[in-house]
């Protein structure tokens, strides 16, 4: 029987999240994947993903809005939403490629729709590859490879089992239990001291749905993740951690200040039974944390580490109980929008397959303007994709508060940051700047190019 249920901590804060988006920009939400279907019919294609459907309520799961709240509404079965290209005959090895964009530029109704889509390709009447999008509304990146491994194990074996989570129909329900409440009271006491402490200043913010300027770089290396776990490995902290440290040092340097508000993103995967989880459960997550230019290298990572990691404890809530907690404690948005005003600059790091960096690989590093940038959401922004061995820091800035110059200098800043924790870590935050100039071509390029006018 079909069952409606409110919505899990993480669906409430992506729905909060991508209701905010333009109109025009809501395919932003959208995760692509490409599955190997060689060796498949196209029955049999249909047939695995009727398996995952019935293991996993989330792909036969849809949204709607009851009295001005979002539900979800958990359907018996649903047809897989996927058509059938038979009519190509495909010689370009990555001819995929195109399918995929195809797919994902294409944006989902957040209501009524199971919010992922899919289309098998053949070539002359045999299936090649299955191109999926799924909406962030409904999973992560952590469920994409879930589902991609488990129908993998299927198609070899119709037989194999998988380690199955709660769906989130049941978190819901767990989240609203007594037991719960020491979690929800120990996030709120988190937000309280946050807000307490006061969110970053120099950052402005926007209404929803409403488009502002924006500048984005992003610099693509691959030497430099396998750089950042190397200096993790050495101080004890993540790969993440040693690039979201500098990223913070150099936002620091430009705003003019000695303290940030860096708010995570969070998986929100930390207990086992919640490894296997289907669903969305990221949510993001700040923290207020000093920087101090007479810090070591070492010291400034440790102490942007733990902070870190605290805010993370504290990282699945409601969200709107947390606005009702900010406008009660004084946070007053202007434009009402809560999520950008309490995320005002974001940090995410994804590794997006298991293939590792190399931090010796002599491949040159660049550096590349957006000609058209993401219009809308905070101020500041990076995210960190590691994907084939290659790392890609995409910055997202308001040019009146981090003109194209800044955001240069931040990305300067966080290579030569990452390669100093490596190399002399015991060297002080405030003489970072003047060591940055001269990097290996496979970290920084020597020329740089002009930014969009």
């Amino acid at each position: 029987m079909s069952v409606e249920a409110p919505l899990s901590n993480g669906q409430l804060f992506s729905w909060r999240e991508i209701e905010r988006y333009p109109d025009d920009w809501l395919a932003e939400a959208n995760l692509p994947v490409t599955w190997d279907a060689r060796g498949l019919s196209a029955g049999r294609v249909t047939e695995l993903l009727r398996r995952l459907m019935d293991r996993h309520e989330v792909l036969r799961t849809t949204y709607h809005v009851r009295d001005g709240r979002p539900v979800q509404h958990v359907h018996d079965a649903m047809a897989p939403p996927v058509e059938h290209d038979d009519a190509r005959v495909v010689t370009d090895p990555n001819e995929f490629e195109l399918t995929k964009a195809e797919l994902v530029a294409k944006p989902f109704s957040m209501i009524g729709d199971p919010n992922w889509r899919g289309r098998l390709v053949s070539s002359e009447g045999t299936p090649l590859y299955l191109s999926l999008t799924f909406s962030h509304l409904i999973v992560d990146l952590w469920s994409i490879h879930h589902l991609q491994d488990q129908f993998k194990a299927l198609a070899a074996d119709p037989r194999a089992t998988a380690a199955v989570g709660p769906p989130p129909r049941e978190l819901a329900r767990r989240q609203r239990e007594e037991s719960w409440r020491p979690r929800q009271e120990g996030s709120e006491r988190y937000w309280r001291a946050v807000l307490d402490k006061g969110l970053m200043d120099g950052l402005p913010t926007l209404p929803a749905k409403v488009k502002r300027n924006r500048l984005e770089l992003t610099l693509r290396s691959r030497s430099l993740g396998g750089l950042a776990a190397e200096a993790g490995k050495r101080h004890g902290v993540t790969a993440p951690a040693v690039v979201m440290a500098f990223v913070a040092a150099g936002l620091a340097r430009h705003l003019d200040t000695d303290r940030v508000t860096m708010s995570l993103m969070s998986s929100n995967r930390f207990d086992p039974e919640d490894q296997h989880n289907v669903g969305t459960m990221n949510q993001l997550i700040p923290f207020v944390t000093a920087v101090d230019l007479r810090a070591t290298l070492a010291d400034h990572l440790k102490r942007l580490h733990w902070a870190s990691a605290k805010a993370y404890r504290h990282s699945c809530y409601d969200f709107d109980r947390i606005a009702a907690l900010a406008a009660e404690l004084g946070e007053r948005p202007e434009h009402g929008c809560w999520v950008n005003h309490l995320f005002r600059a974001w940090f995410n790091y994804i590794q997006v397959d298991r293939r590792p960096s190399d931090p010796h690989d002599p491949s040159p590093a660049e550096l590349a303007w957006t000609p058209v940038a993401q219009q809308y959401g905070q101020a500041f922004r990076v995210r960190v994709e590691v994907r084939g061995g290659c790392t890609s820091v995409l910055m997202l800035a308001d040019p009146e508060v981090l003109p194209a110059e800044a955001m240069t200098d931040i990305m300067r800043t966080l290579v030569a940051g990452v390669r100093l924790a490596v190399t002399d870590p015991q060297h002080a935050l405030k003489d970072l700047w003047n060591v940055g100039a001269a990097m290996p071509p496979s970290l920084f390029p020597p020329e740089l190019p002009e930014p969009p006018r």
